[in-house]
């Protein structure tokens, strides 16, 4: 049997802490005393032991953009287990629970930021994009525009740099969490941070924040926010004024620009610093995983083409997980629909002859949603199947920009 309680801080702090340590999430006394803010907001699920908490999954409400729609989300943002107790089944029930809870309370969509890949497949989790991460020498940014001295920030400045961060220029699955003690937190977790940003008044319109590793870097740059293009640019030239000390800055490429191609020579810097503590570097990972809580998200989308009508037979694997809850409370999405892209895009249950037939995973088809992965590319490596006609089809309908998070959790 599994003892599964809300959490309450004055019962369960010390112990989730002691899991922090455990799992290396937290290194000292300063950092353990930022997950109070943390714990603080949204909803966490403990599952106890001997009266202890030894494993938690920890949500917050945001919301996720979808070309131009704003869609709510579920943000998982702590799945944390003990070391005495692993292989029981907590994290994945935990997370199930908490999947449940938010999509009877209407949400729309459920994100995360996963440890590998495999294990929230489990509960209808899709790979997202590839995020591109650059290590770059700040020298070689070919940023040539004026910067005005900026202010220095601290952590005293959490609620500024939160709105900031909702504010910000959006894109195509840009995600923005809701609490501003999210904030508070992470630049609490930050070993030794930094930020460095503009105000218009009392407002923070663009900044960046970062984590300072000895007298010459690398500086890592944990949050980036801006409104405008010329507000990023902005911050690359104020990064690149730090290169007289700084010689390597390590961040996750804007959503605004093809980072690439405002360095100099970056094939020649890989090569020229390879083995060296500021070995300029450029990485592809997709460290997210998205999936939908609720179908009526597809009459979100407006597709302005010729109208695109079939049946899809989906599964859903964390109804496995939810077999014991009430036979009306939420156990996923998985069922039969008629689905119909067009500029009113709509969904129902049930199916119609003669259309065509997408059968898919729910995984799958969040992919295809959000546009990480096209229809031909599905069939290869998803459970993804369905008449080659319709699949061409579902290429052209789902032509999306890759979608990128902007913000780490």
């Amino acid at each position: 049997m599994m003892d599964i309680y809300p959490y309450d801080e004055s019962r369960d702090l010390k112990h989730l802490q002691r899991i922090w340590y455990e799992v290396g999430w937290v290194e000292n006394e300063s950092q353990a005393a930022c997950m109070k803010d943390f714990l603080s907001v949204g909803s966490c699920l403990t599952a106890r032991m001997a009266g202890e908490a030894e494993c938690s999954v920890q949500t917050v409400p945001g919301t996720v953009h979808h070309l131009e729609q704003t869609l709510s989300l579920c943000a998982v943002t702590a799945v944390t287990t003990s070391r005495i107790a692993r292989k029981q089944g907590f994290a994945q029930k935990l997370t199930a629970l908490q999947l449940a809870s938010s999509a009877s309370e209407g949400v729309e969509v459920a994100a995360l930021g996963m440890f590998d890949q495999g294990f929230y497949d489990k509960l209808g989790f899709g790979t997202g994009a590839y995020e591109h991460q650059f290590t770059f020498d700040p020298a070689s940014l070919i940023v040539d525009v004026p910067f005005a001295a900026p202010t220095r920030l601290n952590a005293e400045h959490w609620r500024q740099m939160h709105a900031s961060m909702v504010q910000r220029l959006p894109n195509h699955g840009s995600v923005t969490l809701t609490p501003p003690e999210m904030v508070k937190a992470e630049i609490g977790f930050t070993e030794n941070g930094h930020g460095l940003g503009y105000f218009d008044g009392d407002e923070l319109t663009h900044f960046i924040w970062f984590d300072v590793r000895g007298e010459h870097g690398p500086y890592v740059i944990n949050q980036i926010a801006y409104r405008t293009t010329a507000q990023l640019l902005e911050l690359l030239s104020l990064l690149k004024a730090l290169a007289d000390q700084v010689s390597s800055v390590k961040m996750m490429q804007p959503p605004h620009v093809q980072l690439q191609m405002l360095l100099r020579q970056p094939f020649r810097h890989r090569r020229i610093t390879r083995l060296s503590d500021h070995s300029n570097e450029h990485r592809a990972v997709a460290w997210w995983q998205i999936r939908l809580l609720n179908m009526s998200c597809v009459s979100r989308y407006s597709w302005p083409g010729p109208p695109l009508k079939f049946n899809l037979q989906l599964t859903d694997p964390v109804a496995d997980l939810l077999q014991d809850q009430a036979a009306d409370s939420w156990q996923g999405i998985g069922g039969e629909y008629v689905v119909e892209f067009s500029q009113t895009s709509k969904v129902s249950e049930g199916r119609e002859q003669p259309l065509p037939t997408l059968l898919c995973s729910v995984n799958a088809f969040s992919r295809l949603f959000f546009g990480v992965a096209s229809a031909s590319v599905l069939e290869v490596s998803d459970e993804f199947s369905a008449p080659a006609e319709l699949l061409t089809s579902l290429d052209r309908v789902f032509c999306l920009p890759q979608p990128s998070f902007g913000w780490d959790f």
